[in-house]
């Protein structure tokens, strides 16, 4: 059974208030609390719960839930039987109001994976006390290196939340962050809090994540979109701009439209202008040059300043492009047929980056 870290640190300082050595073990025997434990073999009979089972030296007794939870000390100690009780019932108060806040989540996590609608989503939102009409914005954070701790884990103790922000725990790898967007100014400002997200992540668990921001969206029927639009900025960056780790849906317009393109078609424009012909004219010096001046919004000065090389140099390479192709890349009409050409290669050679 996984127990979140909040509840663990809150049993660890219970127990050490507590005058016998008590551990907490999940249904195989291993040690959940303290965290550092040892695990211990349990006895090989069925426990009821609520009753205090002596094995030998030690003294057992099954929570009242499934999967079981065992609580053990040892037997000598006096009042350990009344110790044991006391905190049985400390901890079933402690997990049923737990139970409360992991159902809070799973309503997220089923509105995500758009498995509650109409009357049934109203119901379990009233239940839980979550507001239908609020705006809201799904973040996702994918963290690969997951040996250790899961990313929820890892997240959930570096991310600043609100109070009515909610971190989902989509699988070990996958956070959702349901973000209110009370107090937010737009796309832009969440993209400055996942990169301040990234900069923590880096420094206090020398971690990276990658991230795709949704679009905003007034009511929880619709945050189902969120998650998805979140999900298709991951894939959709990951093609096109692999070396970025955070990805804005709204910025992927071009992106998304061209994905939709059928792969023979896209292989097809692409070898257009992109052929042997053209192959020692569109060198890595050339795209690299064209990629900057693309960058800097088509400004000779400051891609010549970028790449360290004279505005004339710059200009020299444009016209030998213009010479042997017939497009004026200073021109915007012809910048973007150059552009949508050159990318419509990676949509014909990749595979989206599947998120769960």
């Amino acid at each position: 059974m996984y127990i979140e870290k909040r509840y663990i640190k809150r049993i660890e300082k219970t127990f050490e208030q507590l005058s016998i050595a008590m551990r907490l073990l999940d249904a195989q025997g291993a040690c959940l609390v303290p965290e550092n434990g040892s695990g211990a073999t349990l006895p090989s009979f069925v426990m009821a719960a609520g009753i205090t089972h002596r094995v030998e030296d030690r003294l057992y007794r099954a929570l009242d839930m499934n999967p079981p939870l065992i609580l053990t000390s040892p037997a000598d100690v006096p009042g350990a039987e009344n110790i044991l009780i006391v905190a049985d019932a400390m901890l079933m108060s402690m997990f049923k109001s737990g139970l409360s806040i992991a159902s809070h989540s799973d309503v997220f996590r089923r509105v995500l994976r758009q498995e509650l609608t109409g009357a049934d989503l109203a119901s379990r939102a009233a239940e839980h006390q979550i507001a239908l009409e609020m705006e809201r914005t799904v973040m996702l954070f994918q963290i690969e290196r997951t040996e250790k701790a899961s990313a929820y884990s890892i997240l959930g103790e570096l991310v600043p939340l609100t109070d009515t922000d909610t971190l989902i725990e989509m699988n070990r790898h996958v956070v959702a962050l349901i973000k209110d967007m009370n107090g937010i100014d737009g796309p832009d400002e969440l993209y400055q809090f996942a990169q301040a997200v990234q900069e923590t992540l880096m420094e206090e668990a020398v971690q990276t994540a990658e991230i795709g921001i949704g679009e905003s969206k007034p009511s929880l029927s619709l945050l189902g979109e969120s998650y998805q639009e979140a999900k298709r900025a991951m894939e959709v960056g990951h093609i096109f701009s692999p070396e970025e780790t955070i990805h804005v849906f709204r910025n992927l317009l071009l992106e998304r439209f061209l994905m939709n393109v059928p792969r023979e078609e896209s292989m097809h424009y692409h070898a257009l202008l992109f052929n042997r012909k053209t192959a020692k004219l569109f060198n890595e010096e050339m795209l690299q040059t064209i990629e900057m001046f693309f960058r800097k919004d088509l400004n000779l000065s400051d891609t010549a300043r970028q790449l360290y090389i004279h505005r004339n140099t710059l200009v020299y390479r444009l016209d030998k492009v213009q010479r042997l192709t017939g497009l004026d890349l200073r021109k915007l009409d012809n910048a973007v047929t150059f552009k949508i050409l050159y990318e419509l290669k990676k949509c014909g050679q990749e595979k989206p980056k599947q998120i769960y």
